[in-house]
């Protein structure tokens, strides 16, 4: 196994426990969308990253070549990261606004009394 192998398989399993620690505390932040998400997308990183060979098998058999294989996944592992990132950048933005709009309609709503 090698070094870059166990990075990812690291980085894998902490963003897939991390999302469902999340589920199972209830966070709003964490719907069951976003946890189907992050079990497949990194479910299917931590498997790639343990069995390559099944990687190597299957861009073998659609016709792919072994380096660009590489550099396609570890692409797509950053693309990830950032989508997640931003995902969870998106939904907090949604409950601070939600929060300061409920505020401003209870305001207005204790003046009208």
């Amino acid at each position: 196994m090698s070094i870059y192998q166990i990075i990812l398989a690291t980085v894998a399993f902490l963003f897939l426990s991390n999302g469902i620690l999340k589920f199972i505390k209830r966070e709003r932040s964490q719907t069951f969308f976003k946890l189907f998400l992050t079990l497949t997308i990194w479910g299917s990183i931590l498997f790639f990253s343990l069995f390559p060979k099944t990687a190597q098998e299957f861009s073998s058999a659609i016709g792919l070549g072994e380096n660009l294989n590489t550099l396609i996944f570890i692409g797509f592992v950053i693309i990830f990261i950032i989508v997640f990132k931003l995902l969870n950048i998106i939904e907090k933005l949604e409950q601070n606004i939600s929060e300061i709009v409920r505020k401003e309609a209870l305001e207005k709503i204790d003046k009208k009394l």
